[in-house]
């Protein structure tokens, strides 16, 4: 958060990772990213594996997580749609 912090109050990316001991300023412009998108959740996910689809977020109540795989599920019926319509048109 205090990477963010310094992000937005006009400090260069090279400067925070020097400051702060970080590894690299893109991860910086990153975490920006998830705390605009509100994606919270990201910021507590350990250094390494990252969870693809939102998988071992287990602190999020039991109804966002059926909420978030309904999404998740809609998105790929989506892609299975398209490919099925291109397929008829070739």
């Amino acid at each position: 958060m205090e990477a963010i912090r310094l992000l937005n109050a006009g400090v260069s990316g090279r400067q925070i990772v020097k400051r702060l001991g970080l590894k690299s300023d893109g991860l910086i412009y990153t975490w920006r990213k998830h705390l605009r998108n509100g994606d919270y959740y990201r910021l507590s996910q350990p250094q390494g594996k990252q969870y693809k689809y939102n998988k071992g977020v287990a602190e999020l109540p039991e109804a966002e997580r059926h909420a978030r795989e309904i999404d998740e599920i809609k998105q790929e019926l989506e892609v299975v749609k398209k490919y099925l319509i291109k397929e008829r048109l070739w």
